[in-house]
């Protein structure tokens, strides 16, 4: 329904009650392109340090799991 209802509005995002040279439309809310590439550089260094982060963690805690009777407070 969603998808149907962005179709249905294409080239407005928000449509003005007052005068519909006041819509906000798919052309006029684009970012500017150093925008774009600043954030897709900042979501590129956080997913790295997302994964490596992951990997660290994976690998400190990786292996059995022993369990004595003395740890299990019995």
């Amino acid at each position: 329904m969603l998808s149907a209802t962005a179709f249905g509005l294409y080239p407005n995002l928000l449509t003005a009650s007052t005068d519909p040279n006041y819509s906000i439309t798919v052309f006029n809310a684009i970012a500017p392109e150093y925008g774009l590439s600043v954030g897709i550089v900042w979501w590129m260094l956080g997913l790295v340090l997302t994964t490596g982060y992951f990997v660290y963690v994976y690998r400190s805690f990786r292996g059995k799991v022993s369990v004595s009777s003395e740890d299990a407070g019995y």
